[in-house]
């Protein structure tokens, strides 16, 4: 009804111009001897501008089959949680939302019966069931993470002129076989073949050395970067005693850059001693280094030991391992918990 209604307006008001008295303008043109300016019609103007035309909300008024294939869901649209598939494996922690986009884009993703391969695919967070299949999650359980006993001197990642990388350590010569005896041989090769593109998950910097992740695994990098719940530990030496004073300011509020940094836990190894151990749920800049310069005490070396349940143990300085799947599993699980 809305539609002819706007259609009737239109013409009426189109012959209604026709009747209309001349404006100024035409009437002093007329004067001078010429001829008056007639305005042409423009039916398709009202049209074009909206009027008379499908509003938007009846442009997309379609079927719910028609829906799902645009990648709407009209389950979700009541309860307000639709959302691209993608984002939802990667909250899931499934996969990261590359990981995710790449198996979409290859048909291995399946929503509600339906495998999709569509990359804007949307649907109910929580009513859609999503499931990867058979060969996506082998892909997925293919990625590899390694850990490195990065020696001092050694950039993380990004390298300038002159400087040496971390993922160059990990080659055939510095593999730590004892802690490998029942890693398949090609996944030790794959490792060493495409070690560069190796992801590092959690950085060391140059002069600092020790436990150092590097990953093909998007969604265990995203959750050991992305929170706060992943502790880490470091083995720390100063160049002077540490005090009952230092303790507590290290245990108390600190403060870099105007903001106040989470609780750190720090204890002395021994009374009186130089090595402290610092157990930390954030990694600012430098940051053990910089507080330790705030009150007064001066790192002469910094070593990383663990983290989360991944600790370094026995593997040499240089030297390289693969994580077992227990530990890929308890850092992949570590934002979901």
């Amino acid at each position: 009804m809305r539609l002819i209604a706007s259609a009737s307006y239109s013409s009426s008001s189109s012959s209604s111009s026709s009747s209309r008295p001349p404006s100024s303008w035409s009437s002093a043109s007329n004067a001078n001897g010429n001829a008056p300016r007639q305005r042409k019609p423009t039916p398709q103007r009202g049209a074009e501008r909206g009027y008379g035309s499908p509003s938007k909300r009846e442009q997309f008024v379609v079927n719910p089959y028609e829906a799902r294939n645009r990648g709407f869901s009209s389950r979700g649209d009541d309860q307000g949680d639709v959302e691209r598939v993608s984002k939802i494996l990667a909250r899931r922690g499934d996969c990261s939302r590359r990981e995710a986009e790449r198996l979409i884009a290859d048909g291995l993703v399946i929503v509600d019966g339906v495998r999709i391969s569509e990359q804007g695919f949307k649907c109910s967070a929580s009513s859609s069931e999503i499931v990867i299949d058979e060969r996506g999650a082998r892909w997925l359980s293919s990625k590899l993470t390694v850990a490195v006993n990065k020696p001092p001197g050694y950039v993380s990642n990004l390298p300038a002129a002159g400087e040496v990388a971390a993922w160059t350590c990990i080659e055939p010569r510095n593999a730590w076989m004892r802690a490998m005896e029942k890693v398949p041989i090609d996944d030790l090769k794959r490792v060493t073949q495409d070690a560069k593109s190796l992801n590092v998950v959690g950085r060391l910097d140059k002069d600092s050395r020790g436990l150092l992740i590097l990953t093909q695994d998007g969604a265990l990098a995203r959750s050991v970067i992305g929170g706060n719940d992943v502790e880490k530990r470091y083995i720390v030496t100063v160049d002077s005693d540490v005090r009952e004073s230092h303790m507590r300011s290290f245990n108390g509020s600190v403060q870099l850059d105007g903001a106040e940094l989470l609780p750190m836990q720090v204890r002395r190894l021994g009374n009186g001693s130089r090595t402290l151990e610092f157990r930390l749920r954030e990694g600012k800049n430098r940051q053990i280094r910089r507080v330790c310069e705030k009150f007064g005490l001066r790192v002469v070396d910094l070593e990383r030991v663990q983290i989360g349940d991944v600790e370094i143990g026995d593997l040499p300085e240089g030297a390289w391992r693969v994580l077992t799947p227990r530990e890929t599993q308890s850092l992949r699980e570590l934002e979901f918990e």
